[in-house]
């Protein structure tokens, strides 16, 4: 498991944070939208950050950052890109997305729902991928209309949980 250093710990809030942005949810309507439209509309915005990181942690230019983000950050949904499956229990899998960024590989799943069947199946593969990869973003869109499951992240028993799938997996588990 790799060691959560300031400077790791600063890129995966840096993701998180792009991929929880405002603007994204403010602009999409994601209660409506398939999964796949949704990583479609993350996509660039996620592009964009990790430019940006590559300019100002590896103190490259723009156009040298673009060209590695492009490289660095695996989707599913591009036609040039092979995101491995892999075999688990007899049957494959493979994150939504995957950020290769200098020494680190952190997969992203991003999963959408109103119940508990939603949360479990996002939560198994993250787990399956969090001994495959460095880190683990597991991203669950709530689409309850009174956000019942965002509200309930920030209890206690939640919250203690969160912070046991981070502490002993690398796995960081946000709701928006």
């Amino acid at each position: 498991m790799k060691s959560k250093s300031v400077q790791r710990t600063k890129l995966l809030n840096a993701i998180i944070s792009t991929l929880k942005s405002d603007d994204i949810y403010k602009t999409i309507n994601y209660k409506n939208q398939s999964e796949s439209k949704i990583k479609q509309f993350l996509y660039p915005y996620l592009l964009d950050k990790i430019s940006v990181l590559y300019e100002t942690i590896n103190k490259v230019s723009s156009e040298t950052a673009r060209k590695r983000a492009k490289e660095s950050l695996l989707w599913e949904g591009n036609m040039n890109t092979t995101i491995s499956n892999r075999l688990f229990m007899g049957t494959s899998h493979r994150p939504d997305m995957v950020v290769e960024f200098n020494d680190l590989k952190i997969a992203i799943e991003i999963k959408r729902g109103k119940d508990g069947v939603n949360i479990r199946e996002g939560l198994g593969q993250t787990l399956i991928y969090s001994s495959l990869f460095d880190f683990t973003i597991c991203l669950f869109i709530d689409t309850t209309s009174d956000k019942r499951i965002l509200n309930a992240s920030t209890s206690k028993e939640e919250k203690r949980f969160i912070k046991q799938l981070w502490d002993k997996n690398n796995i960081r588990f946000e709701v928006v």
